[in-house]
């Protein structure tokens, strides 16, 4: 899974990567024109906050015709979005199951418990339901294993037949990337991070600690700050709990002209890149519903807590005093190998990997599925 790239890490502003961004665009774009995306779109200025947003469009998706892509710079906004359609194509994909067995009959070959799985609601899952299953493999130590085809793979399509209701699909853990390992870090991120989230929102009271961005001494995070005061817009940035001990921050963007409050989330080893993650998403997920073209925006986004948010009280906790010396290895190997780690003992279960990658493409692809972790589709 290694690869001589992954042994050295390009550091861009909100991410870390394994090539440089105009070499990641000419694979991305290229591969664009494979999967469908018919259209790559600059939203940015239909807010006023000018944060860099994207749109890639895919008119003949099975799931969503429209992704966007958010970053601190247009190039890097512009290649999220189209990535991101790239990941969701891939998971849309039939994929051929390996057998067709129930959990019981495969249970000598399974890493973890089937249980600690995310369930549908409502599920029937039970040690003899019929599942279909898919190879997949442990991020530590790399034991072969088997998922749940539903698990990994994702449609809206009607399908014939009976489909008992078993497994949350979903596109959490889904992510692309210049190499298998930087695919698979991103994917472990957004585990990480949904699970921190759905926790929060769980919780009773408001979720996490109100956090001064600016504290924190980045110039890239302070740059974001400055263009969401610019546009009279509130940002209230709140740290949240994960049993990773990652950083992982929860931001909410609000103002008197577009009350509503819109979310974003973000996780990573660097806490820099992690506040700016979901600072960059509150501002995509605003733009979202400016633009108004994607297919899974929700009717009612009136939210009773808006004015509080836009009128905090009391003082932001500074986040030198909460947050741990960030941990900084020298490749995105090392970074994987850190995070796996730390995800295993936080989920009793090791993460487990499917790669989607199709030959035909050329963009490394994967499913990251981490047994044991949270998530409720609120934070999908």
């Amino acid at each position: 899974m290694q690869t001589e790239t992954d042994e050295r890490k390009v550091r861009l502003p909100g991410t870390d990567r394994a090539r440089p961004p105009a070499e990641t665009l000419v694979m991305a774009e290229r591969a664009a024109g494979i999967v469908g995306v018919t259209r790559v779109a600059d939203i940015t200025r239909l807010d006023t906050i000018g944060i860099p947003t994207f749109q890639a469009v895919r008119p003949l998706s099975a799931t969503l015709a429209v992704s966007q892509g958010k970053g601190v710079t247009p190039e890097l906004a512009r290649l999220s979005a189209v990535m991101e359609s790239i990941e969701i194509w891939h998971a849309e994909q039939p994929l051929g199951a390996d057998l067709t067995a129930s959990p019981r009959e495969v249970a000598d070959r399974l890493t973890y418990d089937v249980y600690a799985l995310t369930p549908s609601v409502p599920s029937v899952l039970h040690d003899g339901l019929p599942l279909d299953w898919v190879p997949a493999r442990s991020l530590d130590g790399g034991a072969l294993t088997l998922v749940p085809v539903d698990v990994v793979g994702l449609s809206l399509q009607r399908r014939d037949g009976w489909h008992p209701p078993a497994f949350l699909s979903s596109t959490n853990g889904l992510a692309s990337g210049n190499t298998v390992v930087e695919a698979t870090l991103h994917g472990l991120y957004e585990v990480i991070e949904r699970d921190a989230v759905t926790a929060a929102l769980a919780g009773a009271g408001v979720p996490g600690v109100r956090v001064a961005p600016q504290s924190l001494g980045s110039a890239v995070a302070d740059g974001l700050s400055a263009l969401i005061d610019r546009a009279g817009v509130t940002l209230e940035v709140r740290l949240l709990a994960s049993p990773t001990g990652l950083p992982c921050f929860l931001a909410w963007l609000a103002c008197d002209d577009y009350p509503a409050a819109m979310f974003g989330f973000g996780c990573h080893l660097d806490p820099e890149i992690a506040l700016t993650r979901a600072v960059t998403e509150a501002a995509q997920t605003r733009l979202s519903y400016i633009a108004g073209a994607r297919d899974d925006l929700h009717d009612d986004i009136d939210d009773a807590g808006s004015r509080r948010r836009r009128e905090p009280a009391g003082t932001p906790a500074d986040l030198r005093d909460l947050l741990a010396p960030p941990v900084r290895h020298e490749s995105l190997s090392e970074d994987l190998a850190h995070v796996t780690a730390v995800a295993t003992a936080a989920f009793g279960h090791a993460p487990l990997v499917a790669e989607l990658t199709r030959a035909q493409v050329g963009v490394p692809v994967v499913k990251v599925v981490a047994p044991g972790s949270r998530v409720t589709t609120e934070v999908l």
